[in-house]
């Protein structure tokens, strides 16, 4: 039964039960919401929302009740494993609304008050302990004008909080791209001339959000984000761009709607991200190089995961930051590098450093914990716990090459650790995260409680004490003082004793074998007990909160404190790989253009053939920047592309790299274009997206950029991409003047590469011996010879009647210099021409030729092209042109 169904059936008069009424009204608040109802000790969903629910969760539907003639259907989700079932439903992409009973049932005069308290949506999950904490779950809401376009980020699990500003629709789609977010905040027909943000959102898994378009106004910042985050300076926001405004208070709006808490104390002071200081990276081709997983299944596989040896979820949500935001700042590269040899020089100061930060939890996931009352006792030991890491490493590590603790000066690091103090002297360290069964307060840390606690505890004894006085009293061996959560204390008595119970004993209950009775006496008793117990219970929350009003407080030093350990694991990290792969420090070249690698090697491959990789030297520099690699499939041309732009990439970032030496220059943006695929969601082709990829190439490259293209023209005819790919590299070497490595199979341009100095030839050493292929993998500066593809479709196996006939294809081919002629039968050869495709600058010739035209057409039909080269054929076109003119 559908929402809109339900609100028919009450508009005709149906009456509702007060429950149900109460159900509806809510629900007309949440019609895209899955609504979880709180009833008792379960989460109950009905009609529409139990039959969704029970689809997605694969559990029973059952019904309760009717409304008119109709069940209601209904299913139920117990209350302690909710949080399994609310992710799973957000994992399709569906938003839950969780209504709580915001009453004490006691209290309730008829039916129990609920309120909605939380929507849960893929940004922003109910438990944070359960999900991912490698991943960051960014919100995000875009806006343009005036030619500017914003794209605005909230991570509500971490409190990271940020912008961007760019100048075109183009790179908006690429922060988002890098910014990968689980929901997307929009209004409707706010990109409607840009189908591709929908087709990327798609494409991404990401939620799609529509709220209304007044919600995108600068009032709601004013309204919502200045009224929840503490560390928000509207001011300043206006200083740097008044235009962010308008996203964030769509943002800050929709995040107010969601959560009902009063501030969010955990969320970052917002700031526009700078574009200066880093070399630019697209996602596109962090993926296309295998830096960056294609999907979490692949994480492993990429050089991401191959590099991520840190010890913290902290570092690891990092390193991918880090990853997409490499410096070309000389200075700030070489901090980090010296931090890293720092750590090779002293073994045992980096392993200690791992087994200290090991312990670390997620602070800033605890923060987001704090900001919305699910903090834990686990979670203050924790934070404890973080505090006295720090200090420790701070001074272990106090001879550091830059002082990386010194973002926590001495009086924050100070309070930090009087607040750890506090912690450890009041919290529990041997009970779980329950606040509710008492023993949260360690003995000794406030009076009243140890007070109240010794009252619960005596109390056993004293019961048992007055149970064998009433035995004595009565002269009833077996009389028995017990408790039960409905009848609260009583004595017990068996029938055969009923006659020796005196008259001070009130009779409670009558039982088959038994009565049970009450003293004044036990009554005072129980009385003191449970106002104990609940004084107890209030205290030790009172004690809680008080702490977690101080760690509140404290959230910008805790947050400082975790960037800082966050930046410490990420160095660490590429010390131990360098130490484990025996990773060398680059050398930072002065030089506008250089990449001078000896042997270099691809990290994850040497990593999975170990001593069968072939390491591989290279030399580009002002004088010769363009690398023209030709040579068969199987050899290895890609990944040596790889590998360069692997290593480009990391010395940027500030790590060590996978060769014997390395000197490169800082690049201002790393470009590559490899393999092939087609884009299926814009119904582009492979040769299409080529094309508009390696546009986006020239349009944007520069002479400090690095560029990596793999067999560029390959999807379309031979000689449409020949020309292509022989423009490409004129352009590139003579315009661009980039760093540019460019694999290909098109032999002819091994001439072109001849020509010019600024070039040079390259390939992948083979040996043929006795018409046997060995690929000797080694790097060369010379060109290859032949492309060997009948030998790699034989290792691949191809059958053999199929090679023998591509042989002779081969031989015939290049005894007529690439004419097909031989090669078919005359009917095949009719066939053929009748098909043949037409000259698209071809027209009807209408009027006769004149004569003295007809010398120039003879002379074109005897040219044999196949063997004139490039150069030749623009001077005799050159000749011929003259001709026609006279």
């Amino acid at each position: 039964m559908s929402q809109l169904q339900i609100e028919k059936i009450v508009a005709s008069g149906v009456k509702l039960t007060p429950m149900m009424e109460q159900y509806h009204s809510i629900k007309l608040n949440y019609r895209e919401h899955i609504l979880f109802f709180r009833m008792g000790d379960f989460y109950e969903v009905f009609f529409e929302d139990a039959q969704n629910t029970t689809r997605l969760l694969n559990i029973a539907l059952t019904h309760r009740g009717k409304i008119g003639d109709n069940p209601i259907p209904m299913a139920g989700i117990p209350h302690h494993a909710a949080a399994t079932y609310i992710d799973r439903i957000t994992a399709h992409g569906m938003k839950v609304a969780i209504c709580e009973q915001v009453q004490d049932p006691k209290e309730a005069k008829g039916i129990v008050q609920r309120a909605v308290t939380q929507v849960v949506s893929p940004g922003i999950p109910y438990d944070l302990d359960k999900s991912d904490s490698t991943q960051t779950h960014y919100i995000v809401s875009t806006y343009t004008q005036d030619g500017e376009y914003f794209a605005m980020a909230l991570d509500f699990t971490t409190g990271a909080f940020k912008g961007y500003q760019v100048k075109t629709f183009e790179d908006l789609l690429e922060k988002v791209r890098v910014l990968s977010p689980k929901e997307f905040i929009t209004y409707l027909g706010q990109w409607d001339d840009h189908a591709e943000m929908e087709t990327l959102l798609t494409h991404m898994g990401t939620l799609v959000t529509h709220l209304s378009q007044e919600y995108f106004d600068p009032k709601y910042t004013e309204i919502f984000t200045e009224k929840l985050i503490p560390t928000f300076k509207r001011d300043q926001v206006i200083q740097e761009n008044a235009l962010t405004l308008a996203p964030i208070g769509a943002l800050a709006y929709y995040i107010c709607s969601t959560q009902s808490l009063e501030e969010f104390t955990h969320v970052h002071p917002f700031s526009l991200v700078s574009e200066t200081g880093f070399m630019k990276v697209t996602v596109p081709t962090l993926t296309g190089l295998e830096i960056l997983p294609k999907s979490r299944e692949s994480y492993s596989e990429s050089l991401l995961g191959f590099m991520d040896k840190t010890k913290t979820a902290l570092g690891s949500r990092m390193l991918k930051e880090v990853f997409t935001t490499p410096l070309t700042d000389a200075k700030a590269i070489t901090q980090r590098q010296s931090v890293v040899r720092y750590f090779l020089d002293q073994d045992e100061k980096l392993i200690e450093t791992r087994e200290e930060l090991s312990t670390i939890r997620d602070l800033e996931r605890i923060l987001a914990k704090v900001a919305t009352n699910k903090a834990n006792a686990g979670d203050l030991l924790n934070i404890s716990k973080s505090v006295e890491v720090f200090t420790a490493l701070s001074e272990t590590l106090s001879d550091l090459p830059i002082n990386i603790f010194a973002a926590l000066k001495k009086k924050e690091l100070k309070s930090l650790q009087e607040l750890r103090a506090t912690i450890e002297k009041t919290i529990n360290d041997e009970i779980g995260a329950n606040l509710d069964k008492g023993n949260l307060i360690k003995d000794g840390a406030h009076p009243e409680r140890d007070r109240l606690a010794k009252l619960s505890q005596n109390a056993s004894g004293e019961l048992l004490a007055l149970e064998q006085r009433y035995r004595d009293e009565t002269g009833i061996p077996k009389l028995k003082i017990k408790s039960n959560n409905v009848a609260g204390y009583f004595i017990e008595v068996s029938k055969t004793h009923t006659d020796k119970v005196p008259a001070s004993f009130m009779r409670r209950q009558t039982l088959v074998n038994s009565e049970r009775y009450m003293t004044e006496e036990l009554s005072e008793f129980e009385k003191e007990m449970v106002m104990a117990k609940e004084r107890l219970e209030k205290l030790e929350r009172e004690i809680f909160k008080a702490i977690i009003a101080e760690v509140s407080e404290k959230t910008p030093l805790i947050r400082t404190l975790a960037s800082t350990l966050a930046d410490l694991d990420i160095l660490q990290s590429f010390a131990w790989i360098a130490r484990s792969e025996d990773f060398n420090c680059p050398e930072l070249s002065s030089e506008v253009k250089e990449v001078k690698l000896e042997g270099a090697w691809h990290p994850l491959i040497k990593s999975a053939i170990k001593d069968q990789f072939v390491c591989h030297d290279l030399n580009l520099n002002n004088d010769a920047y363009f690398g023209l690699i030709t040579g068969p499939n199987m050899a290895g041309k890609t990944t040596v592309m790889r590998e360069v732009a692997i290593i480009q990439l990391l010395t940027q970032i500030g790590s060590f790299v996978p060769a014997a030496a390395a000197k490169v220059s800082l690049c201002d943006y790393l470009f590559s274009r490899l393999g092939a695929s087609d884009d299926i969601l814009k119904g582009q082709s492979t040769f299409m997206v080529e094309m508009a990829e390696t546009a986006e190439i020239i349009r944007h490259a520069s002479e400090r950029s690095l560029i990596i293209l793999d067999e560029v023209g390959r999807g379309t005819s031979t000689y449409d991409g020949l020309s292509i790919a022989w423009a490409l590299v004129e352009h590139f070497i003579e315009k661009t003047k980039s760093i540019c490595l460019f694999a290909t199979h098109y032999h002819e341009l091994i001439e072109l590469a001849n020509n010019y100095p600024q070039a040079k030839n390259l390939t992948v050493e083979t040996m043929n011996k006795n018409g046997n292929v060995q690929f000797l993998y080694r790097l060369i500066e010379q060109a290859a010879s032949q492309s060997f593809g009948i030998y790699v479709a034989k290792l691949a196996g191809i059958p053999d009647d199929v090679l023998k006939r591509s042989q002779q294809i081969l031989g015939t081919m290049e005894k007529n210099h690439n004419s097909t002629d031989g090669l078919l039968t005359k009917s095949e050869k009719a066939s053929k021409a009748d098909e043949q495709q037409l000259d698209f600058f071809s027209i009807e010739t209408i009027a006769q030729v004149p004569e003295h035209l007809k010398k120039v057409e003879d002379e074109l039909s005897s040219l044999d092209l196949n063997n004139l080269t490039p150069l030749q054929a623009l001077n005799k076109l050159n000749e011929l042109q003259g001709q026609v003119r006279q």
